[in-house]
């Protein structure tokens, strides 16, 4: 039996999550921290926030299957909702260098609300016009609270989501979800689409997963980088 590339060189869903979180941990050093640096540049700058645009298109696509794949998906939203308000103010002192900052909300909040979006999007599965035309109302209410409430990549990071959501629902193939997907971050960030690479081998399994931790990882690393910030740039 032939062999294909992703089953030979395929990666788990771990792996994409390390994948991510190297990439967004690069993109928060240069956020917060590179610019404090004596003899920082402009061109270092802006090639380690092209690598950080690698982490969201993977994020998207791994909460969609983690939404698929949950046995209970209220406790997922639950998690996610909890380290959305542990991670708020690192967030603030790391990206915006304050410890109160309301015009912006980590990407936790963005995550959650695609997960309150799809719950819906799935009650209202199906063809019929009225189904159509709900589940086109719930995608316009979310795109909405994604702005009004100016979560991390704001109306954008919930139209990925749904994006996703659609392919995987639809059970569109793995090497197209991973094009389309890169192929429309890229409109918004071209760099992203570097993300077609990992998400086009990913092999569907789950892989050696350290689950809280990666949870933990995003609001320690921020507090690190907002610490700094705050100091370096007193």
């Amino acid at each position: 039996m032939k062999v294909t590339v992703r089953e030979r060189f395929g990666i788990s869903a771990a792996v994409l999550k390390w994948i991510a979180v190297v990439s967004m941990v690069t993109d928060h050093f240069a956020c917060a921290v590179y610019p404090c640096l004596a003899g920082h540049s402009t061109e270092v700058y802006h090639i380690l926030r092209g690598i950080g645009r690698i982490a969201f298109p993977i994020y998207c696509f791994l909460l969609v299957e983690g939404f698929f794949h949950t046995k209970n998906v209220w406790k997922y939203l639950g998690n996610l909702l909890l380290f959305a308000a542990v991670s708020e103010i690192p967030f603030n002192m790391a990206v915006f260098g304050h410890v109160f900052y309301p015009q912006g909300q980590n990407v936790y909040c963005s995550l959650a609300l695609g997960i309150c979006a799809m719950l819906l999007l799935r009650r209202f599965d199906g063809f019929l016009v009225w189904q159509l035309l709900a589940q086109g109302a719930v995608t316009a209410v979310f795109l909405f609270l994604g702005e009004f409430l100016e979560v991390d990549y704001h109306w954008k990071g919930i139209a990925f989501i749904i994006l996703f959501y659609y392919l995987r629902k639809l059970r569109i193939r793995q090497e197209v979800t991973a094009a389309v997907g890169a192929a429309a971050f890229c409109v918004y960030e071209r760099a992203a689409v570097f993300s077609f690479f990992p998400l086009y081998f990913y092999n569907g399994k789950r892989g050696r997963q350290a689950k809280y931790v990666f949870y933990v990882i995003y609001p320690l690393h921020l507090l690190l980088f907002g610490v700094l910030r705050l100091w370096m740039s007193r």
